[in-house]
């Protein structure tokens, strides 16, 4: 009897362990500064792609706007355009897989008071500037 509640046991924490995946969903929240009128405004947070591809989704305070990627540390220099983001429709781009960026997002702040927005994306690691 002892053995087969040892095994069940056992076969409860490996089936435990193997549905705690890693999370690479992430908020990145972008602070709009009071009177920005910049083209785009940039994440403090840099991101890194786990693969080829990552998806963003709009996230709080965000309406459509347009999203880029600013390269901050890569091996293959490419050109990464601004890309369409509206709620509720995630947008998939193609990325160079371990090289860090940060995302811009196309939001003009005319208050005195600084704006907090965010996007969510998936397959990325993080790391602070």
């Amino acid at each position: 009897m002892r053995r087969y509640i040892a095994l069940l046991l056992s076969i409860l924490c490996v089936l435990s362990m193997a549905g705690c995946g890693r999370n690479t969903t992430h908020e990145i929240k972008i602070r709009i500064p009071a009177g920005s009128t910049e083209a785009f405004v940039y994440s403090d947070e840099e991101i890194s792609p786990l693969g080829r591809k990552i998806t963003i989704y709009s996230g709080e305070g965000l309406g459509d706007t347009e999203v880029v990627l600013l390269t901050v540390h890569v091996k293959e220099e490419n050109a990464y355009e601004p890309t369409y983001l509206t709620p509720g429709m995630p947008v998939k781009m193609d990325v160079e897989k371990g090289a860090w960026f940060k995302i811009g997002v196309s939001v003009q702040n005319p208050t005195d008071t600084d704006k907090i927005v965010s996007v969510e994306v998936k397959g990325i690691q993080v790391r602070i500037e």
